[in-house]
């Protein structure tokens, strides 16, 4: 496909991170970008690259279905079983550990047991949440290469060197690649640490819910083995737990519970009885503390607001990269990210305004459409 090169660079800003991903198929579909195979650069605390749990392979290949489904942390992995995406270099700020800085070569295909999407990394990342598959029980596998970039201050940090070069090298391979900025990349929330704080909820959840790692000292064959089981025993925790919750959320008390999970229930018990003490019946969610409780694995959702000093010093940071990436983006896509609460609402529009600054400044020749506000209207 004979692409046709822009006078501009498009910046789209939208609220939901997911949402931008109409955008890119936009570009693609006006051969400003590659039909398969593109390069996102990825700057956010989280890493967004889950599958959803009720997307069908099938769905990847029908951009409507597959926008219906997706959501802010799990709208690229779709993305590179449908082709969109070849590399993948997610580029956190220091506070971020969900998967260790590094280069990752994978597989994501239709794992042959269950018709669903899983994909072959070993990182407790995607164990925790059931989808790892080894490569040979994938069908219709798709390659993806993973470049973790952890973005400490100062970039020409030693221990940096060898990372950056990896992701200088991958731009230099290609001629177009796509530039995403999520706004909490220089300042983020986790929303369910302040979940009825009153409670000490947030520390009984993890407690429940933490997931204990793989051992990294194991051979590879032992830790595909475990992968496994270990995301097989976590999905049936997580079920379980799930079943708990909803009879709670329709009971008064889960005295009379019946079910699988007789373990689980003294955790249960104990947080019942701490958020009754501060908060009315029927003020309570209990299926939204089942789902902050599933944001726990081996680690849990960065916490970080940042002073305006390190959100300037990262500001910087960036800036230095994409001068040593050298060459422009061909499209460039931003998200707020604070309806969500995982950028402060009140820095959202600090940050947005010195992300878009430094925006205009490296390259000149931006088009920037706020599609968020558009949303709204």
């Amino acid at each position: 496909m004979k692409l046709r090169a822009l006078n501009h660079i498009p910046v789209h800003v939208e609220e939901d991170h997911n949402e931008v991903l109409k955008h890119i198929y936009k570009n693609i579909g006006a051969k400003h970008l590659p039909l398969e195979n593109n390069t996102l650069v990825h700057f956010d605390s989280h890493p967004d690259l889950l599958i959803p749990a009720d997307l069908a392979p099938s769905d990847c290949y029908n951009k409507y279905q597959l926008f219906e489904k997706i959501s802010i942390e799990n709208w690229i992995l779709p993305g590179v079983f449908a082709g969109l995406f070849r590399t993948v270099i997610w580029v956190c700020p220091p506070w971020c550990n969900q998967i260790k800085p590094g280069v990752y070569n994978f597989k994501i295909g239709c794992d042959k047991d269950s018709g669903r999407l899983a994909v072959s990394c070993l990182e407790s990342y995607y164990i925790s949440e059931g989808i790892y598959k080894p490569d040979h029980k994938l069908e219709n596998a798709k390659d993806l290469r993973l470049i973790v970039l952890r973005l400490d201050e100062n970039i020409n940090q030693l221990e940096l060197k060898d990372c950056i070069q990896n992701v200088k090298d991958q731009i230099d391979e290609v001629e177009h690649y796509i530039l995403d900025i999520d706004l909490d990349f220089f300042s983020t929330l986790n929303p369910f640490v302040n979940l009825y704080k009153d409670a000490n909820l947030y520390p009984q959840l993890k407690e429940l819910y933490t997931y204990k790692p793989i051992p990294e000292h194991l051979e590879i064959g032992e830790k595909m083995k475990l992968g496994e089981e270990f995301g097989a025993a976590r999905q049936k925790m997580l079920t379980t737990l799930e079943g708990i919750f909803t009879f709670l959320s329709q009971n008064e008390s889960i005295d009379r519970y019946e079910g699988e999970g007789e373990e689980y229930l003294p955790s249960i018990s104990r947080i019942v009885e701490s958020v009754g003490k501060h908060y009315p019946r029927a003020d309570v969610d209990w299926l939204q503390i089942h789902n902050a409780g599933c944001t726990f694995d081996d680690s849990e959702l960065p916490h970080h607001i940042s002073s305006k000093q390190e959100i300037l010093n990262l500001m910087s940071s960036v800036e230095k990269l994409l001068s040593y990436l050298e060459k422009p983006p061909t499209v460039i896509t931003v998200a707020r990210s604070s309806h969500d609460d995982y950028c402060p609402p009140f820095q959202v529009e600090e940050i947005q305004s010195s992300v878009l600054n430094l925006l205009q400044m490296k390259y000149p020749a931006t088009k920037i459409s706020l599609d968020y506000q558009e949303d709204d209207e």
